[in-house]
């Protein structure tokens, strides 16, 4: 095997890790595993994260914690990922990602007919990941949001 075809299938093995981090974040998120310990191994000890209405939180604790409380007027959510644009630099890198977010309010039984029931949101994800340890880990993530259809009722419902 020469050098540039293993060159380019560590790049692949490296940026599937990455691409793995990114959606396991939102995998915690749509399955509502809001354990701090959990997100410790997708977030680095100093991790920014920034919600669409622009509130910044630090930390798995406070990231966790945070989430837990938003999430709890949702009955469900689901957080399509994809499209992830990843550019690695040594032990950094640079995510841009797609994403599609549809939430069910609680009481909504999930059904979807009715637009009061639900909200959904398109957008960008631009994260930025270290490795340490062998281990990548997500240190600042936001979701621009390019969108948003359905209804509104508790958008603020949290200041986080």
């Amino acid at each position: 095997m020469n050098e540039n075809y293993q060159s380019k299938i560590t790049e692949l093995v490296i940026k599937s890790e990455i691409r793995s981090v990114v959606n396991n974040y939102f995998c915690a998120l749509d399955e509502k595993d809001f354990d701090a310990q959990h997100f410790a191994a997708i977030l680095a000890p100093e991790a920014k994260v920034t919600r669409p209405n622009g509130a910044s939180l630090i930390g798995p604790e406070e990231i966790s914690a945070s989430h837990e409380k938003s999430f709890a007027r949702f009955e469900g959510s689901q957080h399509i990922v994809t499209g992830h644009d990843i550019s690695v630099n040594a032990n950094t890198a640079i995510v841009r990602a797609n994403v599609v977010a549809m939430h069910m309010w609680k009481g909504s039984n999930t059904n979807a007919n009715k637009a009061d029931n639900f909200f959904v949101a398109g957008g960008v994800i631009r994260a930025e990941l270290v490795q340490t340890h062998g281990q990548w880990k997500i240190s600042a993530l936001r979701n621009d949001v390019v969108w948003r259809a359905g209804g509104f009722r508790d958008m603020m419902q949290t200041d986080t």
